[in-house]
């Protein structure tokens, strides 16, 4: 079954696109909507021209909407409608498809695969520091379902068992209070949670990026997407900050100069082994790599296996700097950021430094 269809209309933006679905999904579908949102570097041209080498096609033009189309199997064709926003460089697909075939397998791969795009990572704390909002604001809702994680290295107090990694599925009504307690006891944090306010929205959301509306309002769960989106523009923005320039120091002499985004953090020495080890079971190879310990000091080049790339980080205790090198790219900065998050500390934060250090 294809995607649901929509009126022939011309939206100017993706907010146009929002309230039109806002009105009108529920006469549109029966089925959950699936709003799968990333970010990238590359321009629309170029995000659309990796679709079509991956066999995408554009079904219908709507405005900015396009509605998008693939035979990931014999008798599977992906369907969504695309838009991207030019202005904040974000992605998002809309589709009713089936989460465990056609989004799994056909769009959710694209921000893995495609050079220059990444899924929007929300981290575990701006989930819950979402959550907290919503039930801050609405006295009636509930956390019905999450998935929390506690990873190896962590700095997350516990007061059972710190040292071991944790994963816990829960279900049941008193979601959110429990989530607060499995906190405080094991140390973990919300990778994935179902909401539920009686009577007006129930929706759930994962740190890849991904929102399902069960039913209810979908004007309040685009409300809830934006203060995600918004809480987490800071990764990108840092990175967009990070340049590589080739400056002449003397005539015919020329050498690369980096200027390096700042990832804020409480880093210890004991803290260096469960990153080197996380980064090195992501793909990431170290090399030349110096630890000292009292004021500590941190440096390697690291090699991203995935993007065929190096960089180089410095950090002290108080942060890591991120020197792109040859070129750049926003997946290896993202998926280096999250695994700091997890391993290191969870309330890491990246800043854009505006003046250029050598790399």
């Amino acid at each position: 079954m294809g995607v649901f269809e929509i009126d022939s209309n011309e939206f100017e933006d993706g907010p146009e696109f929002n309230r039109y679905l806002s009105r009108n999904y529920s006469g549109l579908s029966s089925e959950d909507l699936y709003i799968i949102s990333g970010v990238t570097e590359l321009t629309q041209t170029e995000f659309e021209n990796r679709l079509e080498e991956r066999n995408w096609e554009v079904d219908e033009e709507y405005g900015v909407i396009k509605k998008i189309g693939r035979q990931y199997s014999p008798i599977n064709r992906a369907e969504a409608y695309l838009h991207f926003d030019e202005e904040k460089d974000l992605i998002f697909f809309y589709t009713d498809q089936r989460k465990t075939e056609e989004i799994n397998d056909a769009i959710v791969p694209l921000f893995r695969k495609i050079s220059g795009v990444h899924y929007l990572y929300i981290s575990p704390r701006i989930l819950k520091k979402v959550t907290e909002q919503i039930a801050e604001q609405n006295d009636s809702a509930k956390v019905t379902e999450f998935i929390a994680k506690r990873t190896k290295g962590t700095e997350i107090p516990a007061a059972e068992r710190p040292d071991k990694e944790r994963t816990i599925n829960y279900y049941g009504d008193d979601g959110l209070r429990t989530l607060r307690e499995v906190e405080e006891q094991y140390g973990v944090l919300p990778h994935i949670l179902e909401i539920s306010i009686p009577d007006e929205l129930d929706f759930r959301m994962d740190k890849e990026g991904v929102f399902k509306l069960k039913s209810g309002s979908l004007h309040l769960m685009f409300h809830y997407i934006d203060e995600c989106i918004n809480r987490c523009l800071d990764i990108k923005n840092a990175y967009d900050s990070t340049r590589i320039n080739e400056i002449e120091i003397s005539e015919g002499n020329r050498v690369s100069q980096s200027t390096p985004a700042r990832i804020e953090l409480d880093l210890k020495y004991e803290d260096l082994e469960p990153l080197q080890a996380s980064l090195q079971g992501s793909d990431y190879a170290l090399i030349d790599t110096t630890a000292e310990r009292g004021s500590v000091y941190f440096s390697s080049k690291i090699y991203d296996q995935d993007s065929n790339l190096f960089f180089n980080i410095r950090a002290d205790e108080n942060a890591i700097r991120v020197f792109p090198r040859e070129k750049r790219e926003i997946s290896t900065f993202f998926r280096f950021f999250e695994i700091v998050q997890s391993t290191v500390d969870e309330y890491a934060e990246a800043e854009s430094i505006d003046y250029p250090l050598a790399g």
